[in-house]
This record gives C-alpha cells, sequence and structure tokens, in this order.
C-alpha cells in the first residue's frame, strides 16, 4: 500500500512540475508585421505595372471602381478587392531594404501601388513557397496569392456585365422589331409575336443582367446585326453582333472590347421574347 501511495505522490508532483514550468516557460511566437497601416476603405487609386505591358490604372469613384488606363471602363468589383488584400497582409519575416538583387527585386517583375504606398514583388522562396515582397522600408515573405491576384492585361479587370446598373435598358431597337418602356409598360412595334408583360419583363431583365464569360481584345471582324441601345442614362449605344455561334460575341459601340457570352445567350437574346422564353424552357 504504502508503495503505491509513493508512486501516485510522485506522479502528482511530476505533473505539478511540468504545469508550472509550462505556465513560466516564455512563449516563443514570432511578431507579425504589418505590411500597411492603409485601410482597403481609404484606397483611391490602384497602379499596376507588369514588366513588359502598359501600366494599368484604376480610380475610385464614390463606391465604384474604373479603370482609366489603358482604357476607361468599369472595373470589376470582386477582381479590385482581391488587390486591396495586400492591404491586411502580414508576415513573419522582415528584413532590410537591402541586397535587393538577391531577391529579385531590384528590378521587380511586378509592382503594385495602392494611394502613395508601393509594393513590389520579387522572387518565390523554394522552401517556405512564400514570395519576396519590398514595401516602404522593408523585404518581408507572403503568401503566394496575393502576387497571383496581379492581373496579367487590363481586360481581366473589365467589369464582365453588359449594362452597369444605371445604364438599364428602357429601349432596344433590332432589325425586325423594337421594344420601349411607354407610360410604365413595354411595347413591341411591330407586333411581331405575342408577348405579354410578364415575357417582356423576363427577356429584358436578361438584357439587363446579361454577365459575359470572358471580356476580349477588339477584333476587325465584319458585324452581323446591329441593335440600339436607349439607357436609362439617356445615353443611346450600339450594341454589335461579331460572332452568333458557338459563342455569342457582342460589342459596345463605346467601349473598346468585346463580350464573349455562352452560345445559348444568342438564342434568348437575340430572339424575340416569347420565342426566347420557349427556347429557355
Amino acid at each position: 500500500m504504502k508503495r503505491n501511495l509513493w508512486i501516485n505522490v510522485a506522479l502528482l508532483t511530476a505533473v505539478a512540475a511540468l504545469a508550472l514550468f509550462a505556465y513560466l516557460k516564455p512563449h516563443q511566437s514570432q511578431p507579425e508585421h504589418r505590411l500597411s497601416t492603409l485601410k482597403a476603405a481609404d484606397a483611391r487609386t490602384i497602379k499596376i505595372e507588369i514588366a513588359g505591358g502598359a501600366p494599368i490604372a484604376l480610380d475610385r469613384a464614390s463606391s465604384e471602381w474604373r479603370l482609366s488606363a489603358p482604357f476607361a471602363a468599369r472595373a470589376d468589383d470582386f477582381q479590385s478587392q482581391r488587390l486591396l488584400e495586400i492591404l491586411d497582409a502580414t508576415s513573419k519575416d522582415r528584413f532590410p531594404a537591402a541586397g535587393l538583387a538577391r531577391f529579385d527585386l531590384n528590378e521587380p517583375n511586378a509592382r503594385l501601388t495602392i494611394n502613395r504606398q508601393a509594393f513590389s514583388f520579387g522572387a518565390v522562396n523554394p522552401m517556405s513557397r512564400e514570395q519576396y515582397l519590398l514595401t516602404q522600408d522593408g523585404i518581408y515573405l507572403i503568401a503566394l496569392r496575393y502576387g497571383a491576384a496581379l492581373p496579367k492585361n487590363a481586360l481581366q479587370l473589365v467589369n464582365r456585365q453588359l449594362f452597369a446598373a444605371e445604364e438599364a435598358p428602357v429601349a432596344l431597337e433590332f432589325q425586325e422589331f423594337r421594344l420601349a418602356q411607354q407610360d410604365g409598360k413595354w411595347v413591341m412595334s411591330p407586333a411581331v409575336v405575342d408577348s405579354s408583360q410578364d415575357d417582356i419583363n423576363r427577356w429584358i431583365d436578361e438584357w439587363r443582367l446579361a454577365t459575359a464569360l470572358a471580356v476580349l481584345p477588339m477584333s476587325s471582324r465584319k458585324p452581323l446585326a446591329t441593335i440600339k441601345a436607349t439607357l436609362r442614362s439617356g445615353n443611346d449605344v450600339t450594341l454589335t453582333v461579331l460572332q452568333r455561334e458557338p459563342e455569342l460575341v457582342l460589342a459596345r459601340s463605346d467601349q473598346q472590347f468585346e463580350y464573349q457570352f455562352a452560345g445559348e445567350a444568342a438564342k434568348r437574346l437575340l430572339a424575340p421574347p416569347t420565342v426566347a422564353a420557349a427556347d429557355k424552357h
């Protein structure tokens, strides 16, 4: 009995000693270095410089980001926010901003500037699979996703929705017919098909919310058809049908690129409302 008692006492003593050691042992967690004090909500300008390409510039107007170089266009909000994520980045490693050539930062392949703070992207560390980044007075190791958010070209940042919210069409004129809002209702002239207001509203929503799969460089293809769109903003825009299949490709007269949609979109958008609704079902 006494032997068992001494064993229990020894075990309790050992557990108590381990607990005391764990409590008194200094924590050696590495400090997190913030790369920026700038908040995403305070960002007003973004500039992207990729070696061999034209600089890309974005400006925030109200809550919307717009491309201003190399061309003017609405920017994709999701892609813009991905660029701003660098402002919340932290790193466990910080080195003095010296010997830049060792990290491929003397002539960086890419540079992102938000307001006045520049972030230069250098080599990838083969051991940690992190990327060296120079900003202000330090070199940091960061996750690869920040560099991966940089676009290869400006087209990747373009908003793929054909119409902005304030540009909703109030009239669409095709070669065969015209649809326009009159006294709160949609009127087709001539009435090439028998369409209810519900049919037309669904069809107009298809146009209003039409979102491309991709934005393409402007080509020299000859137009197959044209559509005149009168917008809620009061502007008129000519839409050019450049291709119907296997994908639908449209261009706007006020923009320097093309929108590529799935082939099924041609059947819905280019046909009168009831025909489009029948094809959809």
